[in-house]
């Protein structure tokens, strides 16, 4: 069976109905949902088989049509196979009476072809336009179907390497005496050091006895040269709240590593896992991705906002732009809610700085979020020429002695 498919060969109801369709819909004595491997194919779901591959669920490749399906990545289609060059001797046609075959591709959640729906005739049979359409639309569902299998599956196993770093967490907990500094030292990623880019971050605890929190940073890039970027807060100021952010971190760099798609489907996607696994956690969120340089050098960004404040970009001139779009809902609320792009262009010299609310906010005083912003882009105008450390410390001078909340941070500055 393909790796990651997630499927026992043994009746499946969801895939038990894509069968009963096609019998249905087509009026064939029998009907297949086959996942193909090197050594043999398996049945989730099967109607009309003949005893004792009904049962058995699998039959070795020298009796799959469904195989070459998936060799070519194309439907098969076949009015009689007692005539058909490519099947002729397959050994289904005596023992099976497969005779007529229609057998649409099935595909993993990374493009691969892993099977077929197929309908089957013990009889010679002209396949018509309709029933062909019919089954191919069957089939995109089911793979629509087996995709979801392989996406909740894989992130479950995002949610136990979580657990587990969390685990090893505790562990260093009981051997440190200070536990901010070990979950800075365990959870803070290494940021990469992309061609083009400077990149710096931080993280600032709440002044209080336990010292943590849920605000966190991530930086990493992919294959295809594209930078992407993090920044969260999870509703909470102590371990457990801390433990939420490591699940959430952990789901997300898993999502968006290996995936071109934009920030707001990738989001939507960890709000769903949320629900599914269920992660029981409420947090904001930006993520964002800055592509390759163009040949002048600038950068596009392109980014999705989950709650946080606004991104600040310092241009080269030293004014302060704020990226101010409407914030979409919290992640962990309603994954049904829609989730917006948006996009701009970072020419070279400037800086984009992202930051959780700790750094602006002061209940105290009374100081809100908008206040705070204009603060923050006070202290940031003029700063064009430092690189992206020194920005960071000039901006969080102000609050190193006196915050309420815990703050983390990211620079990114575009290069020459």
């Amino acid at each position: 069976m393909p790796a990651g498919t997630l499927l026992p060969a043994a009746s499946d109801e969801a895939f038990e109905r894509f069968v009963r369709l096609v019998r249905h819909q087509l009026s064939v004595p029998v009907a297949l949902v086959s996942l193909v491997s090197a050594e043999e194919q398996v049945f989730p779901g099967a109607a009309g088989l003949p005893e004792p591959y009904q049962s058995d669920r699998r039959t070795p490749l020298s009796h799959s049509f469904c195989q070459h399906v998936v060799a070519s990545a194309e439907p098969l289609v076949i009015e009689d196979a007692r005539r058909h060059p490519l099947v002729r001797h397959n050994l289904a046609v005596p023992e099976l009476q497969v005779i007529a075959y229609a057998g649409m591709p099935l595909t993993h959640a990374d493009g691969r072809v892993i099977g077929s729906l197929c309908a089957i005739d013990s009889q010679p049979r002209r396949w018509t336009e309709t029933d062909l359409a019919v089954l191919a639309d069957l089939a995109g569902a089911c793979s629509s179907e087996l995709q979801l299998r392989v996406m909740t599956g894989r992130a479950a196993h995002a949610a136990e390497v979580a657990a587990r770093e969390w685990r090893r967490t505790q562990r260093l907990l009981e051997e440190r005496s200070s536990v901010a500094e070990t979950l800075q030292r365990a959870m803070l990623p290494q940021l990469p050091s992309p061609r083009g880019l400077q990149l710096a971050g931080r993280y600032l605890p709440a002044h209080s006895n336990h010292r943590v929190g849920g605000d966190w940073f991530d930086g990493f890039c992919t294959a295809d040269d594209v930078t992407v970027l993090a920044i969260g807060d999870t509703v909470g100021h102590d371990i457990a709240a801390a433990a939420d952010m490591s699940q959430l971190r952990t789901l997300l760099r898993g999502y968006a590593v290996d995936r071109g798609e934009v920030p707001s489907d990738t989001m939507q996607r960890l709000d769903r896992a949320m629900l599914r696994l269920p992660v029981d956690a409420i947090a904001s969120i930006v993520l964002a991705r800055i592509e390759p340089a163009s040949p002048s050098g600038s950068r596009r960004l392109r980014w999705t906002n989950a709650g946080p404040p606004p991104p600040l970009l310092l241009l080269p001139d030293g004014a302060v732009q704020v990226l101010r779009t409407p914030p979409d809902m919290l992640v962990g609320i309603d994954p049904t809610r829609p989730r917006r792009d948006h996009a701009t262009d970072l020419p070279v010299g400037s800086t984009l700085v992202l930051y959780t609310d700790g750094l602006i906010e002061r209940r105290s005083t009374g100081q809100d979020i908008d206040e705070g912003i204009t603060a923050l882009g006070r202290v940031l105008g003029g700063l064009q020429h430092l690189p992206a450390d020194a920005i960071l410390d000039r901006v969080l001078d102000p609050v190193r002695c006196d915050r309420e909340d815990d703050i983390a941070a990211l620079a990114i500055r575009v290069e020459g």
